[in-house]
């Protein structure tokens, strides 16, 4: 009889070890703390979003989004122009307001001269941004580099074939109020 109780058949120990299992979670669930089983919470989003989409400033933006890049061949180097829609063009030179992220030039906490761009550039996900989402901005009085979006009013120019690859200048700027 002693032989029969140490040596336990592979079938039946199949059956009896999930269910020695379930009893032994049972058995322990009424000894776990209540906190173990509190709700968190997670904070919703702003506003939603459609998923992949980018952090994307958007006050002035849309105004500014009607260029298209023309590339030319000009003494064997490939060179770069913007085209400017029709109603992009009467902007130039015009007061204008946009919203954006900080992008300094310069190693300082306050710049007079600096790029801002339609996305953050803290975000890891995102794609860098390209020429017709950074504007080139020269300011009245130096502007405090901030991580969290700027408003900024200035002097619209648009530059069409600049050596550095940019379309835009904001020039004569000065940082607004958010609210």
């Amino acid at each position: 009889m002693l032989r029969s109780m140490t040596k336990t058949p592979p079938a039946a120990l199949a059956r009896t070890l999930p269910v020695a299992l379930c009893l032994a979670v049972l058995a322990g669930a009424p000894a776990t703390p209540a906190f173990a089983f509190k709700e968190v919470k997670q904070a919703a989003p702003a506003e939603p979003q459609a998923p992949g989409a980018v952090p994307r400033a958007t006050l002035g933006w849309d105004l500014i989004a009607d260029v298209r890049e023309e590339q030319s061949v000009v003494d064997g180097m490939l060179r770069y122009r913007a085209v400017f829609g029709e109603a992009l063009q009467k902007l130039d030179g015009a007061d204008f307001t946009i919203g954006g992220w900080i992008i300094p030039l310069e190693q300082s906490e306050k710049s007079a001269h600096f790029l801002l761009s339609a996305l953050s550039p803290t975000c890891p996900f995102c794609p860098p941004p390209g020429p017709a989402d950074l504007i080139e901005v020269r300011t009245t009085e130096p502007v405090q580099f901030s991580y969290e979006m700027v408003t900024l009013k200035g002097r619209l120019k648009l530059t069409g074939e600049d050596p550095n690859g940019l379309y835009f200048r904001l020039e004569e700027a000065k940082a607004s109020p958010t609210g």
